[in-house]
């Protein structure tokens, strides 16, 4: 299957484009499918953030992960919204379905197997972890043989596209897309360019990510630059509260309580900030299993009593305290951290922005305009900032007056997912032509 050239396009479209997206994605009635690992994560609102907006545009939106339900499913699924949509996730019954599908289809289950160890021999572990896949990739691509979805769209660029394969080769009349994101582009079990990943990136109907730090990654499947799609994930303005007062000196942090996440620097630098100004506030919003170390450091750093440890909050309540807080601290160190939206949140929010160095971040933030980039680990640079903006509030206001614009004209999620759309549509379009042989 040939590439379809892409126009490589950065989102800074008109408003009068983005509404004329949004007719034309309502009328086109696409059934989309959304092929992930799990949905939704705790961690991952901007995937609950594409497939609301998605399905607001008049899309036909169905989700089917390769994991099992994740913890708190319903809960995330009433929160957003999403009742509605067909949300399906691995499981024992599924698993003994794909098998049976399996064994009624041999020729389609041994040139799978054939394909998958032809791709990752020399790599045993991820040969593994695949093989774990295959009955749940099996049902997925038959689920789709009964339903005929005008799209299947590989949320992320590495197992998903085992579900890739079976619908390029067995359904071909699909349109195929895949997304390179995080973590998947991190995954060094996937980067070589005779991975399945690279197989199936190579024929994909539409290849985009989430930033153009991903792009020389991308490049080393052998797809030129000019046939990816730079396509950020966006925020939804609309749900962003109302502007407050903010609370003065009050600092808020997010994400999940992981080591990678730099929440014990976060707490460091904070420590400092609170010797120069003892009425400074910490919020740390998000639960995870390093919250009892990072309470026991605070404890140690004597700087327990300013710090309020919120655990898990709703995306709502995010918004909220971030609306009463003056600066987003963020000190991550993880190595798949790309563009995190909890700090285009905190930019809607008009908190001063003060975060480590992560790969692309330059594309949402330059530093000393739209915010503060410190390297990682570098928690007397952070203080330094924290407390020149404290004793500076009329430039703290103007880097977030500069921050938010670039945000609004970048990072608004409306034109994002309906300039996708449209792409979606236009390949639908050539590929039924294609088929009629026209």
């Amino acid at each position: 299957m040939p590439y379809k050239q892409i126009e490589p396009e950065i989102n800074t479209a008109k408003q009068e484009q983005s509404l004329h997206h949004q007719s034309f994605i309502k009328d086109s009635n696409m059934k989309v499918w959304i092929i992930t690992m799990i949905f939704p994560g705790i961690s991952e609102t901007f995937a609950s953030n594409d497939v609301h907006t998605m399905r607001n545009a008049g899309l036909k939106v169905a989700i089917h992960g390769l994991r099992p339900t994740p913890k708190l499913f319903s809960k995330l699924v009433l929160e957003w919204g999403l009742s509605d949509i067909w949300i399906t996730h691995n499981s024992l019954i599924y698993s003994l379905q794909g098998l049976w599908i399996g064994c009624k289809n041999p020729r389609i289950l041994i040139d799978f197997m054939v394909w998958i160890f032809k791709h990752t021999w020399k790599r045993p572990i991820n040969l593994f972890k695949s093989l774990i896949f295959v009955p749940r990739s099996l049902q997925i691509y038959d689920l789709a043989r009964q339903n005929n979805p005008d799209i299947v769209h590989l949320y992320w660029s590495h197992f998903p596209s085992l579900v890739g394969y079976l619908i390029q080769k067995y359904l071909p009349k699909i349109v195929m897309t895949i997304s390179f994101v995080a973590h998947d582009v991190h995954n060094l079990e996937f980067q070589s360019q005779d991975s399945y990943t690279g197989c199936v990136a190579r024929h994909a109907d539409l290849v985009h990510t989430i930033t153009a730090d991903n792009i020389p990654v991308i490049e080393k499947y052998g797809i030129p630059k000019e046939q990816i799609l730079l396509s950020y994930h966006g925020i939804d303005f609309r749900k962003i509260p109302e502007q407050k007062a903010k609370i003065k000196r009050r600092i808020i942090t997010a994400g999940r309580l992981i080591p990678e996440k730099g929440f014990s620097d976060t707490l460091k630098a904070f420590k400092q900030v609170l010797e120069r100004y003892p009425d400074a506030s910490l919020v740390v919003l998000g639960d995870g299993p390093e919250r009892k170390n990072l309470q026991a450091l605070a404890q140690s750093l004597n700087i327990s009593h300013a710090v309020d440890f919120r655990g898990f909050v709703t995306h709502n309540e995010i918004f909220e305290e971030m609306a009463l807080a003056e600066i987003f601290l963020f000190m991550s160190f993880y190595k798949a951290e790309r563009l995190p939206n909890v700090v285009k949140e905190a930019i809607a929010c008009q908190c001063l922005c003060i975060i480590s160095h992560t790969p692309g971040i330059e594309e949402l933030i330059s530093d000393k305009m739209h915010g503060y980039i410190v390297p990682q680990h570098d928690t007397d640079a952070a203080a330094k900032l924290i407390q020149q903006a404290f004793s500076n509030p009329e430039q703290m206001n103007q880097i977030n007056e500069a921050a938010y614009q670039h945000l609004k004209n970048n990072f608004d999620i409306e034109r994002i997912i309906a300039d996708l759309q449209q792409r979606w549509f236009k390949l639908l379009t050539e590929k039924k032509y294609s088929n009629l042989g026209l």
